[in-house]
């Protein structure tokens, strides 16, 4: 975390002085950064720009006392320290925005080759047409040496801040000289002495806001994350003594471990990942005060010597972590009612030998379906250390009460980001739900979440059909979670927007279509009725949400669970 005091402003700066800047490494450039793409012509029209004493745009940097990894080449460009060099300077000054502009600049002036478009070894080295007013580079050179009358008019752009008083004297002497070029050479020496860029400097502000500040201004929509930050900051090239680290190869490695099992948690987010590395490194410290947890700041104190010494542990816990979660039928992070979920049963089975799973899983979903869930990082560390320490420790921590409204699970509409909708969705899947057109086909198996990229979702009363029910209650809500099921995809479409009372027959002569609607919890004397009224759909919601929360409570016996109206 950064200890310099906060401070933004600004400055204007010659273009020779970025330049210097730049090739002495008192400006860098992180890798989190792309690479250097811009064309020629892009380049020769920021040029041209300049020329004319036309803005180009700020440059920002992020002045700070955090390393990252940083492009030690660019356009051909190679940066004068190495990287053990550069992470002793103490403090250090990153692009934010700009890089292709300062980078432009600094290979035109310094030359470098680097491949443009099809030339694998393209020249950046800028030249200036005094006769035309144009930049161009080396690949044009001869052709314009045949269409000047004298050579000099090609002035080689580096040169120029190195001008001395008698380079006018000299080459007015040359052939063909004029007012126009005359006039255009002064403009580019004028370029260099009067032509100022504006650089925007930002210090003493944490990751979390100079990543919302990246994405405000940057032009082409990127986003930076506060991993790319920490990946950056923890790179080490190899070295004689040690290999070198690369934090983005240990997440993949473990994203390649769930890619082979099958299991939709390869798409969890990278955060989350690191996020459950920090939060076992907090139960491990002992000592002092604790610099490990979840947020932008803490996870700035992880260094790579922490990921080195602990992540093979920290995969192992995990792992078991994602196991645990998927044996609740959690196959993913999007049926997850909230990550930080995660995060306390992380810490819980940390190097724990005896995990009482049970406990573990009847504090999961009673946290999954109160409204007191977790929503910061001080409420992760206090069931971490309140509930979960004393519960390794051998007690018996009560799990906190459980208060369910009928009337709420009922109103309340599904909405795939809500968190209240997925812990419903994910205590459905709980239930191992089976398909209505066969009892050994459980909807919710890898091979099907993998083919199909998400589960289905189907209205057990089709949308479309209540629409077109007159009578129906104003207040009925079509889009209930008491109204949703599981159904895989074939399924679905052959109910189509069909009455219930109708469609539901056609799964009459299934074997143990009993158990089939049981295991969806949905109330089977609905689907024999001979006739469907206005009321039948509320009367509906209220017999399925009564399944429903019953079936909650026998899930949690050593919680007190309170139903209400």
């Amino acid at each position: 975390m950064s200890n310099l005091t906060r401070d933004i402003g600004s400055e204007d700066l010659k273009i020779v002085d970025v330049v210097n800047l730049l090739r002495e490494d008192k400006y860098l450039i992180p890798t989190f950064q792309r690479g250097f793409v811009w064309d020629a012509h892009s380049i020769k029209k920021l040029w041209d720009s300049m020329f004319r004493f036309y803005p180009i745009g700020s440059l920002l940097y992020w002045e700070t006392n955090s390393y990252l990894h940083t492009h030690r080449r660019l356009g051909g460009f190679e940066f004068p320290h190495d990287e053990d060099t550069v992470r002793k300077f103490g403090e250090w000054k990153y692009i934010l925005d700009g890089q292709q502009r300062a980078t432009s600049i600094l290979i035109s002036m310094l030359g470098g080759k680097g491949r443009v478009e099809d030339d694998e070894d393209f020249d950046y080295t800028l030249y200036f047409d005094a006769t035309k007013a144009e930049f161009f580079f080396p690949n044009e050179l001869e052709a314009r040496k045949k269409a000047v009358p004298d050579e000099r008019f090609l002035v080689r752009v580096r040169d120029v801040p190195e001008w001395k008083f008698t380079f006018y004297k000299e080459i007015s002497s040359a052939e063909g000289f004029n007012d126009k070029i005359e006039l255009n050479l002064n403009q580019l020496q004028r370029m260099f002495t009067d032509y100022k860029l504006s650089v925007i400097r930002i210090k003493g502000v944490e990751v979390s806001e100079v990543c919302e500040i990246f994405e405000r201004i940057n032009q082409e929509g990127k986003k930076l994350h506060p991993v790319d930050i920490i990946v950056a900051r923890t790179y080490r090239n190899d070295q004689d003594e040690k290999p070198g680290f690369y934090l983005r190869d240990h997440l993949q490695g473990l994203k390649d471990v769930l890619i082979e099992s099958g299991s939709r948690w390869q798409e969890m987010d990278d955060l989350t990942i690191i996020q459950m590395v920090a939060v076992c490194l907090r139960k491990r410290h002992t000592e002092g005060r604790n610099p490990f947890g979840i947020t932008p700041a803490a996870l700035d104190n992880l260094t790579t010597r922490h990921f080195e010494e602990n992540w093979e542990t920290c995969q192992k816990t995990i792992l078991e972590t994602l196991k645990f979660l998927m044996d609740q039928k959690i196959l993913g992070p999007s049926m997850m009612p909230f990550i930080y979920l995660a995060l306390p049963v992380c810490y819980y089975f940390d190097r724990n030998k005896a995990a009482n799973r049970d406990v573990a899983r009847q504090w999961f979903w009673r946290m999954a379906f109160a409204l007191d869930r977790l929503s910061s990082s001080s409420e992760v560390y206090g069931f971490c250390e309140n509930f979960f320490d004393p519960l390794e420790g051998g007690k018996e921590p009560k799990i906190p009460s459980l208060v369910l409204s009928k009337t709420r699970l009922v109103q309340s509409s599904y909405y795939y980001r809500n968190a209240l909708s997925r812990a419903v969705l994910a205590f459905l899947a709980n239930q191992h739900p089976k398909d209505f057109s066969d009892p050994q086909a459980e909807v919710l198996d890898n091979v099907y979440l993998l083919l199909s990229q998400a589960p289905n979702l189907h209205h057990i009363y089709p949308q479309n059909f209540l629409k077109n029910v007159e009578g129906l209650p104003a207040d009925a809500e079509t889009n209930s979670l008491m109204n949703i099921c599981y159904l895989r995809a074939r399924t679905n479409i052959e109910i189509s927007d069909r009455n219930p009372l109708d469609y539901f027959k056609d799964f009459k002569d299934v074997r143990n279509f009993a158990e089939i609607l049981e295991s969806h919890l949905i109330p089977a004397g609905f689907t024999e009725r001979g006739s469907f009224g206005p009321s039948d759909y509320r009367d509906f919601l209220f017999a399925r949400v009564e399944l429903f929360c019953q079936r909650l409570e026998q899930a949690l016996p050593d919680v007190g669970v309170q139903i209400v109206d």
